[in-house]
């Protein structure tokens, strides 16, 4: 498994247990780990574009954790598996490095969410931020075998899809823009297609990144799945929060029989997402395109 340092001023690949003082670490800042899901690498994850938002403007330690030849397609299931070893991995690397873990937000996609959740099992983290915890062989499984709140000290999780994603609230605050199913402007496009496994999700992902096409075909099947990252990486610079209403489904929330709270307000979705907020159930609408974030 690699891992990506990323700074403002350089992008280093290193293997697993290195001197990390030597590569610009700092024990003083926050640490964000961002973890690709499946079929995905560390290369070309959209979690990249988190990565350069929190660049902009922040000063944490930024580390980009590759594990293609354990995500890698086409059998899902030997990929679903791998999720725990990668998790205890990843446990072993804060411990071994001496990263205060009360420092660490892990922010993982896909089966990605689930590889910061086994870490977070092995070494309890400060937050987890799950963007669509995938859903095949892990949805209605008991909480010792997936992502749950009890992981971190605060997990906040966005629903974007409910075929590859999972649909369960599993953390202290759920996010379900869209109603967590079909996002705005993906309809279209995944209505083609109709739905896919896993396993085509893998391997058109791969033929994107061979052909060098211009545009990404992987929204063809996978549009609602794919949409979070971009979701979370706009949230962390914009001054829109993402502001969502705590309701108890996406019915009630559009018939405006739900509010917020009257003294804090709604609660911001993403990176600003708050632990001040009571636990649950939140919805929210987007728009279509970039910029995604409701005014």
């Amino acid at each position: 498994m690699k891992i990506y340092f990323s700074s403002a001023s350089s992008r280093i690949a290193v293997i697993l247990m290195v001197f990390i003082r030597k590569l610009g670490f700092s024990y003083n800042k926050e640490t964000k780990l961002l973890v690709h899901g499946f079929g995905d690498n560390g290369q070309i994850t959209r979690l990249l574009k988190v990565k350069d938002q929190y660049l902009i403007g922040f000063d944490y330690n930024i580390i980009v954790v590759d594990w293609e030849k354990g995500a890698s397609g086409p059998n899902y299931l030997a990929a679903s598996s791998n999720v725990v070893i990668t998790g205890q991995k990843m446990a072993d690397f804060i411990r071994e490095s001496n990263i205060n873990a009360s420092t660490v937000h892990c922010i993982g996609h896909s089966l990605g969410a689930h590889v910061c959740g086994f870490a977070g099992k092995s070494i309890k983290l400060n937050r987890i931020s799950g963007l669509d915890p995938a859903g095949p062989f892990f949805s209605g499984k008991p909480r010792n075998e997936r992502l749950d709140k009890s992981d971190a000290d605060f997990v906040d999780n966005i629903h974007t899809d409910y075929w590859y994603g999972i649909q369960e609230a599993i953390g202290h605050q759920d996010f379900y823009p869209n109603g967590g199913s079909f996002q705005s402007g993906c309809g279209p496009l995944d209505g083609l297609w109709g739905r896919r496994s896993f396993d085509d999700f893998a391997n058109i992902l791969k033929i994107s990144v061979r052909l060098d096409l211009t545009f990404d075909p992987i929204d063809l099947v996978a549009c609602n799945h794919m949409r979070v990252p971009l979701y979370f990486a706009e949230s962390i610079n914009s001054d829109c929060r993402f502001s969502s209403t705590p309701c108890a489904n996406y019915d009630d929330f559009k018939a405006g029989r739900c509010s917020c709270s009257s003294s804090l307000g709604c609660a911001p979705m993403g990176d600003h997402a708050n632990p001040n907020f009571p636990n649950g159930k939140y919805f929210l609408d987007t728009n279509r395109i970039d910029q995604y974030c409701i005014q």
